[in-house]
């Protein structure tokens, strides 16, 4: 379900993607334009009989909506359903797919926090609402007193959440700390979800992380040390990071809760941004400049290689013409066409990597 608002990029598709990738079977697909989103169903009264409607005919279990929702709305979309429909927006489906995708602890305590952020002021809106169109609850009338306790005990748990991911920070910076004192220089991969960063780390580290299963195969950093013997036959040894995928309009809280993830981002000796040249140039040049947003708001401040993925999907004319969008969109930025899955100028790649952390290195001294 979407509630398309002029001047607003459509997530329908996103959403496909994420519920395919997490099992959903789609049954539906609604979409309404509003100028602006209804307060209590964020799309219209005769809208939502008409989802209520197709919702019975297909024993639809789950509504998710491509929009952000508010308490409020979850609720009273809720109830307007009934039957037990669950009710997910766009921002509890990302972390229902982080949720599946968590493979470490750090990414586990990540999505914890960022989902009790996320859903903590819905606590007092639920038991207002459950006290006023079902049973009064709590000593001090509808939903007080529950509250303070619901509130008391979700601080508590966000500390706790805080104070492990902290600890877990410390150890990384400590780790990094060791790397530099060793000389070993390090590169991170960024980019959006799905641009081929994991297939590239695979590549390159000899490793065999999971790909191909949807948005955020990776959601905690690997790293891995990489020797590369450019031309001459002279050698070089760096470590290689694989880092989370961005994606568009990201809550805040939700991104907020990765901090420690985008720490390695931020800290590393040079970036790798990965960009899917595949793709329409629309779509290319919108995920250009939102990934070039991401990497100025966590402060990146070393150099930049946009790696333009998945040439071998493109016609040379096609190339050409992918190349041009992303110099537009980021102009200045160094662009290596390549393609990890097939190893095609990656080593060009690589040799280009080598020399530009060999000059970082020589600055730093």
């Amino acid at each position: 379900m979407e509630c398309r608002i002029p001047g607003r990029l459509g997530r329908i598709d996103d959403v496909i993607s994420m519920a395919s990738s997490l099992g959903y079977e789609i049954v539906g697909v609604v979409s309404q334009r509003r100028r602006a989103p209804n307060a209590s169903f964020c799309i219209g009264g005769g809208k939502m009989e008409e989802l209520k409607k197709l919702v019975g005919e297909r024993a639809a279990e789950s509504v998710i909506f491509a929009n952000d929702l508010s308490g409020p709305q979850v609720f009273k979309i809720s109830r307007e359903l009934g039957g037990g429909v669950k009710v997910i927006d766009r921002n509890m489906l990302i972390l229902e797919l982080f949720k599946e995708r968590a493979m470490t602890k750090e990414a586990q305590l990540q999505i914890q926090l960022a989902r009790l952020r996320y859903t903590f002021s819905w606590g007092r809106e639920f038991l207002r609402l459950d006290g006023i169109l079902g049973e009064q609850v709590g000593w001090s009338g509808p939903g007080d007193y529950p509250f303070k306790e619901y509130e008391r005990a979700a601080r508590r748990r966000i500390s706790r959440l805080e104070r492990a991911l902290e600890a877990i920070e410390r150890r990384k910076d400590a780790l990094r700390a060791r790397r530099r004192e060793l000389g070993f220089p390090t590169a991170v991969l960024a980019g959006y979800t799905q641009s081929g960063k994991t297939t590239f780390f695979n590549r390159v580290a000899r490793e065999s992380k999971s790909v191909g299963i949807g948005p955020f195969t990776t959601l905690s950093t690997f790293a891995r040390r990489v020797e590369h013997r450019g031309e001459g036959g002279k050698g070089s040894e760096f470590i290689l990071v694989d880092s989370i995928g961005f994606i568009e309009d990201m809550h805040p809280i939700i991104l907020d809760a990765f901090h420690s993830t985008l720490g390695e981002i931020s800290s590393a000796d040079l970036i790798l941004l990965f960009l899917d040249a595949s793709e329409d140039l629309q779509t290319l040049r919108r995920k250009a400049l939102y990934s070039d947003e991401i990497l100025t708001r966590i402060g990146v401040r070393s150099p930049i290689v946009v790696c333009a993925n998945k040439a071998d999907l493109l016609s040379e004319r096609g190339l050409k013409r992918a190349l041009a969008s992303i110099e537009e969109s980021l102009p200045g930025r160094e662009i290596i066409p390549l393609s990890a899955k097939f190893g095609s100028n990656v080593d060009n790649l690589l040799t280009r990597v080598a020399s530009l952390l060999s000059t970082a290195e020589e600055m730093a001294v």
